[in-house]
């Protein structure tokens, strides 16, 4: 089978394809390009959208959208993919025979992008009532003597200093005793020691006991509900 037997048996069936060799590539439409000769990888997706990637970037260096209308192709001695959509044409000119693999891939879940500390953090700041409700902030990064930064500072529905630790993972002994050093350096400065909740998505058996034992609270909140604040409240959606 021919490389442009191959390549067009796989679109019709609606496989991924990769094809690399050394190519120049010429795009006409919005506007006009032309990349000189290189060794590249070119990627057909199941929509018909392409992509042409060089050795190094993560970005293509041409590309065209889903539903391109794709053609394979030789003239003279070069090896031709034709990708057009709407005016726009971009001309795929192997110098040699690519290598083409052909892959059946399926993918249809969704992506979700979970928020990091930080993210978490931002994400309290704007909507408090995820600690729970009437905490207010004031302070962020927090210095606690020589121990460390807390991530939120600010006071309950009752007037009191409380301390927000975020973590996005479980939290195991050692956050609590972070945490528990915070208090004992912040409880030297104000002559009282604050309240203090760590928040995170889980606790671990360890770490629930010593919480207990330390007076110290703990509220569930995990990174993806972070998230869907953030994403509302900037107005973007990260769902693809």
């Amino acid at each position: 089978m021919t490389w442009i037997e191959k390549a067009r048996k796989a679109l019709s069936n609606g496989s991924v394809i990769v094809l690399a060799g050394r190519c120049i590539i010429h795009y006409e439409g919005r506007a006009a390009s032309k990349l000189g000769e290189g060794e590249r990888l070119v990627i057909i997706k199941k929509d018909r959208s392409i992509l042409v990637h060089r050795p190094t970037g993560h970005e293509p260096v041409n590309w065209q959208p889903k539903k391109s209308k794709i053609e394979f192709g030789e003239e003279d001695d070069a090896k031709i993919i034709r990708a057009t959509r709407g005016n726009e044409l971009l001309k795929i000119y192997f110098l040699e025979e690519p290598e083409v693999v052909v892959f059946d891939l399926l993918d249809d879940a969704e992506f979700e992008m979970y928020a990091s500390e930080a993210e978490m953090k931002e994400a309290v700041l704007l909507e408090p009532n995820l600690v729970e409700d009437g905490f207010t902030p004031f302070q962020e990064e927090r210095r606690a003597g020589r121990v460390g930064r807390v991530d939120v500072f600010g006071i309950d529905r009752e007037g009191k200093l409380t301390v927000v630790e975020l973590k996005r993972k479980s939290a195991n002994e050692e956050d609590v005793n972070q945490l528990r050093r915070y208090l004992e350096v912040l409880g030297q400065e104000f002559g009282r020691k604050p309240r203090a909740i760590l928040a995170a998505p889980s606790v671990t058996r360890t770490a629930a006991s010593l919480l207990k034992t330390s007076g110290i609270d703990f509220k569930c909140l995990t990174p993806k509900t972070c998230m869907e604040v953030l994403r509302k409240k900037r107005g973007l959606d990260f769902h693809v």
